[in-house]
């Protein structure tokens, strides 16, 4: 799993690279939870388009990190969802509970780089 952030016009976007898995969501939430302290009063975006698979365990993360994301006066959204982890969201009914938006309203990409904080082997 890599994780990775830039600023956008608007906000951060956080892109989630590989595999969200067991084994992948403690790192994940760690470093969603980092970013918003870095960042405490810009809009938090989750850019999912990375995923190459998904389990239950990535709602656990996205729900987590809307409300610790809510819950510090931020706003959260999730675009960019593959197809497959879509499946999962829809099936657990979170689709009723988050924002998924199929891309990032009005914002324009800043010529900033790339900041990768972590990275790690997927165990699977």
């Amino acid at each position: 799993m890599k994780c990775s952030h830039r600023r956008e016009k608007d906000g951060i976007v956080i892109r989630f690279c590989g595999e969200l898995g067991h084994h992948e969501a403690a790192q994940c939430m760690e470093y969603l939870e980092k970013t918003m302290i870095l960042y405490p009063n810009d809009p938090i975006v989750l850019d999912l388009s990375g995923l190459t698979f998904m389990d239950s365990s990535g709602i656990a993360v996205v729900l987590g990190a809307q409300r610790n994301i809510l819950g510090a006066g931020q706003t959260f959204c999730v675009i960019r969802t593959p197809p497959s982890a879509m499946r999962i969201f829809k099936a657990a009914g979170i689709q009723k509970r988050v924002n998924f938006l199929p891309e990032l309203p009005e914002v324009s990409m800043s010529e900033e780089k790339e900041v990768v904080v972590c990275a790690a082997k997927s165990t699977r």
